[in-house]
């Protein structure tokens, strides 16, 4: 009896033993990363980002006062709104209705820009534009990256306003830039952020 005693006591040191000393602990289970999830096709998003890239292009010759770029950019901005698979938001009649106004005439503010005659033409038509791509992201709900809204409150002489996209918050002015003939590059940085359009999220659903 004795020695059966001493076995089971025995027993229970190995197994509290083993329990604390020598079993591991279970890692804790890590959450899953959260999925963008967006509202239109690979496809579509990598002509609207094709958009962007030649805007942007463009605004940075528009800095620079250089010519050659801005129309070069042109071209290729007029390319990229030309090949927007439009159709494929006639899966909602709403949003496609309301996309098609501005998107032809960001078509023609562009073929206005790359054939501009003069630095004041093609501001004016830059104007233009940019309002006509800050409607057609805000209609389609453009969720690839945040696309900032900026003005600058005398981009046509005092109390002219004029805005335009920016892929930062950090204002670079394309109309003054930095050869402006009154201001140099003193106005560069004049400006300020109206609106950052920002359609980014998360799938909610792969939250758990």
């Amino acid at each position: 009896m004795k020695k059966l005693l001493i076995l089971v006591l025995m027993l229970a040191a190995a197994f509290l033993i083993y329990r604390f000393a020598f079993k591991k602990k279970r890692a804790p289970r890590e959450k899953p990363v959260p999925v963008a999830v967006s509202e239109q096709s690979a496809g579509f998003n990598q002509s609207m980002n094709s958009i962007l890239s030649s805007y942007y292009r463009m605004t940075e010759g528009f800095v620079n006062w250089d010519t050659a770029a801005v129309g070069s950019a042109a071209t290729g901005l007029e390319t990229a709104l030309k090949q927007l698979n439009v159709e494929e938001l006639k899966k909602d009649t709403t949003i496609y209705q309301t996309a098609l106004y501005p998107l032809e005439l960001a078509k023609t503010n562009t073929a206005t820009i790359a054939a501009g005659r003069d630095w004041t033409e093609r501001r004016h038509a830059l104007n233009d534009l940019s309002d006509n791509i800050r409607t057609l992201l805000l209609t389609i709900k453009y969720d690839q990256a945040p696309v900032y809204w900026q003005e600058c409150p005398m981009a046509f002489g005092e109390g002219e306003s004029g805005d335009w996209l920016s892929s930062k918050a950090e204002i670079i002015n394309p109309y003054l830039g930095n050869k402006d003939p009154k201001y140099g590059k003193s106005m560069l940085n004049c400006g300020e952020n109206k609106m950052t359009i920002d359609f980014t999220k998360r799938d909610s659903a792969r939250l758990k």
